[in-house]
């Protein structure tokens, strides 16, 4: 490496990667065109051609995002007898610089409380717990937050796929993120999803009763006591591929959990066969620089990863056969036993090892090939490897302001409320016997329903025949139309009747004695000829002889 491209002291002058394009062999009219992809400054610039690849390679493009070295501040100008010397003191640096500050540890914990205050709220007897790097204080500043709800009761699959979704709308309600994502699919189910800036803009990860993690915290904590060089080694391992986008599982890169039996192993393996004290008493001895590059050095080109898996429990390097992990389908594969579980391999979602392969094989030459000169001024021989972003220092700022004026905690206070309104206090889970099924709905709908709506597609329940009612059109207005005719109420005899009666009585008194018979049928035919009876009612008409 060119020596002019590194600066004394201050921000590191990084130059572009060199990526080899690889060439295309197909025509020119058989291309599939596809629109270009914009590059985002987060994404790795690495190149994997080959063994002896250039190492200028290995940096990252600086044109959208920049990137620093802001360590280098705590630094003088003193002169030192050797390059590791100057790369241990810079190791020191950059772990004193990049660990979690007060305000950060703060912000993170009010956080996680609030968390915890909703969890359980919604889940009775729930509570939450910390693992992964938050639980060992060993996370860099925009990393995850790894939680875990622990539950009195066993969740099966669909039970728990029903809580993530419940506690995903949790987290919504009550204001603390925007949006969740809800990955039940995976082979650990979890939500994710990043708070309100008001709330630190901290990637938040939980999962349900995945007490593995939780388990292996106090373990991994007493290996990082009988340690003192595991701490420096895992965090400048972890920026050094978190500036490549490969630290995480998700993204098919190796995990931090990864990293750590990785470190560890090594750390027991000493492959190099270095003293004993520069293992044991690194800070005394001043041999940082001397462990990061053997690390590098071991897993970039010594480490057979063909037959071999990374044993941390055992102490020692197993081989695949032994274990039967032998994959010939990708035989350079990466395989970690767990420490709790030595059937599961951690290192099996790691796909892109050969990636991370030839990051930590460039890193080693560019540590290897840095101009030391013994001159008393400043270096950054760590700095060619790892840098911040100034999206990092940002969110470290931003942290840092949430907290000293008091935007933080009245954020948490609405965040409170929310939840509070929301959740109300935590339901009652249904006992078994309170089992009810109903066939029919049992509300009443207009226009007389009652019960007769089908659920599920089930045939109506039939009714009984309706009795008429003669009084339910009693309040209804009158129908339009004529009135109706009233009844005929009779008056007593008309006029004509009267004179009829009158002449059938002088008629029968003068023929009274020569013909009786005819002077009664007179009279009576005189009485009802006139058309009306005796009661004055009007007798039928009759009808009308033809001539």
């Amino acid at each position: 490496m060119d020596p002019s491209t590194v600066v004394a002291a201050g921000p590191s002058n990084i130059p572009p990667p060199t990526i080899a394009k690889s060439a295309d062999k197909r025509p020119e009219n058989t291309k599939k065109r596809r629109p270009k992809r914009k590059r985002i400054a987060s994404e790795a610039g690495t190149s994997v051609a080959g063994e002896h690849a250039e190492a200028d390679s290995l940096h990252v493009a600086v044109g959208a995002e920049g990137w620093s070295a802001p360590w280098l501040e705590t630094l003088g100008t003193t002169s030192y007898e050797s390059k590791q010397q100057r790369l241990h003191d810079e190791i020191v640096a950059f772990f004193n610089y990049i660990s979690p500050t007060p305000d950060e540890t703060h912000a993170r914990g009010m956080v996680i409380a609030q968390i915890n205050e909703i969890a359980t709220r919604r889940f009775r007897g729930a509570s939450v717990e910390t693992f992964g790097s938050v639980a060992q204080n060993l996370y860099l500043p925009d990393g995850d937050t790894d939680l875990v709800i622990r539950t009195a009761e066993p969740y099966d699959d669909e039970r728990r796929k029903g809580a993530l979704f419940q506690l995903a709308a949790s987290m919504r309600n009550s204001r603390i993120t925007r949006y969740v994502q809800v990955i039940h699919r995976a082979r650990v189910p979890v939500i994710s999803f990043e708070t309100q800036p008001e709330l630190g803009s901290l990637k938040v990860d939980i999962s349900f009763n995945a007490t593995d993690g939780v388990k292996a915290v106090p373990i991994l904590r007493d290996y990082f006591d009988k340690m003192p060089a595991l701490r420096y080694l895992v965090l400048c391992v972890k920026s050094l591929l978190s500036r490549h986008n490969l630290n995480t599982a998700s993204s098919s890169g190796l995990s931090s959990y990864g990293v750590i039996l990785l470190a560890i192993n090594f750390l027991q393996v000493n492959p190099l066969k270095r003293p004993t004290a520069d293992l044991e008493r690194p800070l005394e001895n001043e041999s940082l620089g001397v462990l990061l590059t053997d690390f590098l050095l071991y897993y970039g080109k010594l480490f057979r990863y063909a037959g071999s898996v990374v044993s941390v429990s055992q102490g020692k390097v197993l081989s695949k056969k032994e274990k039967g992990w032998d994959n010939l389908n990708n035989p350079e594969s990466l395989c970690i036993e767990c420490m709790l579980n030595p059937e599961n391999d951690v290192g099996r979602p790691t796909s892109k090892i050969g990636k991370i392969r030839q990051v930590f094989k460039e890193a080693h030459a560019l540590l290897e090939s840095y101009a030391f000169s013994s001159e008393p001024s400043a270096h950054n021989i760590l700095g060619t490897i790892i840098a911040v972003s100034d999206a990092t220092l940002a969110h470290r700022a931003l942290l840092k302001d949430i907290v000293t004026s008091g935007r933080l905690s009245q954020a948490l206070r609405e965040v409170q409320s929310a939840a509070a309104s929301y959740g109300g206090p935590p339901r009652r889970p249904q006992s078994s016997y309170q089992q009810f099924n109903p066939r029919y709905n049992s509300r009443s709908y207009p226009n007389g329903g009652g019960n007769d709506r089908p659920r599920n597609n089930l045939p109506s329940k039939p009714q009984p025949p309706r009795q008429h009612d003669s009084n339910q059109n009693r309040n209804l207005p009158p129908r339009p139309g004529p009135p109706p005719r009233p009844n005929y109420v009779p008056q007593g005899p008309s006029l004509a009747a009267l004179r009829a009666a009158g002449a059938g009585t002088s008629a029968s008194t003068s023929s009274a004695n020569t013909n009786g018979v005819a002077g009664h049928a007179d009279a009576g035919a005189s009485a009802n000829g006139g058309g009306r009876s005796a009661g004055g009612m009007r007798s039928p008409p009759r009808q009308r002889r033809k001539a």
